[in-house]
């Protein structure tokens, strides 16, 4: 009987498999026919190794515009701990990313290093967006890229390491950074003040959350110990140097390139004051800046309207071709 049962089990399991698989396959043949993301368009180069153990993708201009192609880095998101180089494809910049390989650009999404336990990112993931930056300097000839136009985008966690590269000051945190002059940088919802995140509403209603779960349980999702690489309540001193170091607000100057900023209104994970610091402090040293903000829009924009994604799209797009340096 048990081996009847156990049978009927298997049998039932795997048809639930099968289903599975066959719903995930209707999935993401529907949404490659209805978004149409960039991995569908054209040429692209994948898994291209910058670094040793890093590798980054090219997605290669769908036309023919420019005798030497300008170059957008594109830097994924997903708090230092999680995201892919291949988040490119998601539908927030899918049409951005679509409209400017159409005029002849070509877009790079390196992959860098994640949080892991007992293991800050910082600062290799900073660091390898800057080498995944100097590959594509170095391999200009072999591939037509065009070193005088080098932009930057990043969202999230991306767009905090997009503004620690491309604000000429940051250097000051690494002796062996390469300066590049970006023509422009988009920072879509980044931290630019980490201790405003770290003591964020959000974080401590995590902590409320974890001091009632089993330690066990606790130290696999405590955010604070894997991106600090410690306890940062055990040692604030330290925490403190760490967040004022990993900072963007801390490297504006007069030199920062033409920046936009998007960010929605209701982001509790990232708050909407981040960018107002950080506009604040750009006005400051008259920097040439472009503000858009979404109204009732929460992070990784959950809450947008089709008009408002398709505006940010366009406004992307748009910025970027604005800001082409004639050779």
């Amino acid at each position: 009987m048990k081996n009847i049962t156990l049978k009927g089990f298997l049998k039932k399991s795997g048809i639930a498999i099968l289903l599975f698989v066959l719903l995930l396959g209707a999935w993401i043949t529907y949404f490659l026919l209805t978004t149409e993301p960039p991995i569908t368009q054209g040429e692209v180069l994948y898994d291209v190794e910058y670094k040793s153990g890093r590798t980054l993708d090219v997605y290669q201009p769908t036309k023919k515009v420019y005798d030497k192609t300008p170059v957008v880095f594109f830097i994924h998101g997903g708090a230092w701990i999680g995201g892919r180089k291949e988040a490119i494809n998601m539908t927030r910049f899918g049409g951005a990313v679509n409209m400017l390989r159409e005029s002849g650009y070509t877009v790079i999404s390196p992959a860098y290093t994640l949080a892991e336990e007992g293991r800050s990112p910082f600062p290799d993931c900073v660091n390898d967006v800057t080498d995944a930056v100097e590959w594509t300097r170095v391999n200009a000839d072999k591939y037509g890229f065009d070193v005088d136009n080098f932009g930057i985008i990043g969202e999230s966690a991306g767009g905090h390491i997009a503004m620690m590269n491309a604000f000429p000051d940051s250097a000051s945190f690494n002796e062996d950074y390469r300066k590049v002059d970006f023509t422009y940088l988009i920072d879509v919802y980044g931290p630019t003040k980490l201790e405003g995140i770290y003591h964020s509403k959000l974080a401590d209603s995590l902590d409320v959350i974890l001091t009632k779960l089993p330690e066990i349980i606790r130290a696999k999702f405590n955010m604070a110990n894997y991106l600090f690489g410690f306890d940062p309540k055990g040692d604030t001193t330290r925490a403190n140097a760490i967040m004022k170091l990993y900072s963007p607000i801390n490297y504006v100057t007069k030199n920062v390139p033409p920046v936009l900023i998007i960010h929605g209104t209701a982001d509790i994970v990232v708050p909407f004051e981040q960018s107002l610091l950080l506009i604040e402090k750009l006005c400051r040293v008259n920097a040439k800046i472009e503000f858009h903000s979404i109204e009732d829009v929460n992070h990784g924009f959950i809450g947008i309207t089709d008009k408002q994604l398709q505006d940010v799209q366009n406004r992307v797009a748009e910025f970027v071709k604005r800001n082409y340096r004639e050779n």
